[in-house]
């Protein structure tokens, strides 16, 4: 059996996503032939960043780690945003990269570059694959493991004797539950923030069912359905006075944690009252929280208990929730007239994915899924231009319900070709460009000091011929009534489409004050 026969055969073992890339003409095309004849589906990309994002975003909804490829050097160069992007939002991702042996003469030098030097920031290990390592399950454990990551996997020509160890799966946090335990007891007004971690622990139903105020992170949103009259939406730590946090937050006489990680926060401070954390692993820089007890992961189902005895904030959420609301409605229209008409069409029954800018800090407060599986975002890192690749990568991996992807002035280019893929594949995906000609959140910035305004206005900010070229029906709207009419036009079933909201920039540019 040959060294990509054997590796085949193990990735099948592992899981059954597609595996994502841009292959070269040596050991990767080799793998893919292996690949195919075990019925794995190979998706090209465009360029290998898209791939590994796609790829990652398959390993959050599966909670399997994603699989992208490429060839040496610039191959992997290529890569290195996808792997950053799994890195900072915490998708479980394996990416092999063909690679020169470590005997390889200096000589040969044609792409070579130090691969683990290129990837060590951005990776959670790198080794090669060679007769004599372990297995995938065990590279794929790693990408798995707290906190999930992206892991680098070398198919070196020559094959190296030994291959670099990878890094030790972490030892889980020990569970030392009564100091959290005594402090939830004691608790009258507890309320919850909720990490990605409470995701992949499968919290979501217990947080559901709970009588007080239970707020997400912007990465964990949906971990509970936000449809429930208890869910107050996201945290942020940098909410303004129109936000849920800042009206819940002063009433609460504990914030109760699970997962808080200080990237999943826009300010890592102490949060007023007393906190404590639930936590698979230590994080650094988790001290700046300030937190009064922590315990391991295991103890969740016992502070779940606690907290089911609790009963309070149910007027306070409504009156906050219902306060932003009409903020966000109010005098224009704006993007979150966009995200609840979506929403509304589809009766909840869709996924949206958001690219970042000042539309998606508002769909933090107005998109309101049911499930962590309907909502996708850069909430960790907010990175601009995943929204294509991420919305490509769910649509591909999950059909069953309509996918729509939010995009801005600029996070629409650095992916658009590989928009292609949604119409070859026939895919349920629409991609909505919510356009006010700017990169508005630095805009801000250039009308509050008086700074020229010319880096960050758009051109020729229309994309509808662009995606039209690729063979989807394109619209254009300016108002509530024209997006609803053009959504009700898109049927799923027939592939993807494109609708091109335009907005008024000056109550665009506005819309976020006293949110965030």
């Amino acid at each position: 059996m040959s060294q990509f026969a054997r590796l085949a055969g193990e990735i099948a073992e592992i899981n059954e996503g597609p595996v994502f890339g841009v292959p070269g003409s040596g050991a990767t095309l080799s793998l893919i032939d292996e690949l195919e004849r075990k019925g794995r589906d190979f998706v090209l990309a465009q360029f290998e960043g898209a791939a590994a994002m796609m790829a990652g975003t398959v390993g959050r909804l599966s909670g399997k780690a994603g699989l992208c490829l490429s060839i040496k050097g610039p191959g992997v160069t290529n890569m290195m945003p996808g792997l950053a992007v799994a890195s900072f939002e915490a998708f479980p991702l394996v990416a092999i990269s063909e690679a020169y042996g470590a005997g390889t003469p200096a000589a040969r030098a044609h792409k070579r570059i130090d691969q683990s030097a290129l990837t060590s920031t951005v990776s959670k290990g790198i080794t090669q694959w060679t007769k004599a390592s372990s297995g995938f399950a065990e590279v794929a454990a790693l990408a798995q493991a707290e906190t999930p990551g992206p892991v680098v996997l070398e198919l070196a020509q020559p094959e190296p004797a030994q291959p670099a160890p990878l890094p030790q799966l972490p030892a889980s946090k020990p569970g030392h539950p009564r100091a959290v335990l005594d402090l939830v007891r004691k608790s009258s007004r507890p309320l919850v923030i909720a990490g990605t971690l409470a995701i992949r622990q499968g919290l979501s139903r217990r947080l559901a069912a709970l009588a007080i105020p239970v707020f997400s992170t912007a990465a964990a949103k949906g971990v509970m359905d936000e449809t429930q009259p208890m869910s107050a939406g996201v945290f942020t730590g940098v909410g303004l006075e129109l936000s849920p946090e800042q009206h819940l937050i002063k009433d609460a006489d504990l914030v109760v944690c699970f997962g808080m990680r200080p990237n999943e926060m826009l300010a890592t401070r102490p949060f007023g009252p007393p906190a404590v954390n639930i936590a698979a692993v230590s994080e650094p820089g988790a001290e700046a929280f300030a937190f009064a007890a922590v315990a391991g992961a295991d103890s969740a189902g016992e502070v779940l208990d606690e907290l089911a005895g609790k009963d309070w904030g149910a007027d306070l959420v409504a009156k906050a929730q219902d306060g932003i609301r009409r903020a966000m409605l109010s005098n224009h229209f704006l993007p979150a007239h966009v995200f609840e008409a979506a929403q509304a069409h589809f009766a909840g029954t869709v996924r949206g994915v958001f690219d970042t800018g000042y539309f998606c800090t508002i769909a933090e407060h107005a998109w309101r899924p049911r499930d962590a599986a309907l909502c996708l975002m850069s909430g960790q890192g907010r990175y601009m231009g995943t929204g294509i690749p991420m919305a490509l990568g769910a649509a591909i991996h999950d059909q069953s319900v309509p996918t729509v992807a939010f995009l801005g002035d600029g996070g629409i280019g650095p992916f658009v070709g590989e928009a292609r893929l949604a119409v070859e594949r026939k895919l349920p995906l629409l991609f909505c460009l919510l356009s006010d000609g700017y990169l508005s959140s630095i805009r801000t910035r250039a009308l509050n000091d008086k700074l020229t305004q010319k880096p960050v206005t758009i051109g020729q900010p229309s994309w509808a011929r662009v995606f039209e070229a690729f063979g989807m029906p394109a619209a254009n709207v300016d108002s509530e009534d024209a997006f609803a009419r053009a959504l009700g036009a898109w049927r799923p079933k027939d592939g993807p489409a494109f609708i091109e909201v335009a907005f008024d920039p000056d109550p665009y540019e506005a819309m976020v004050k006293g949110i965030r």
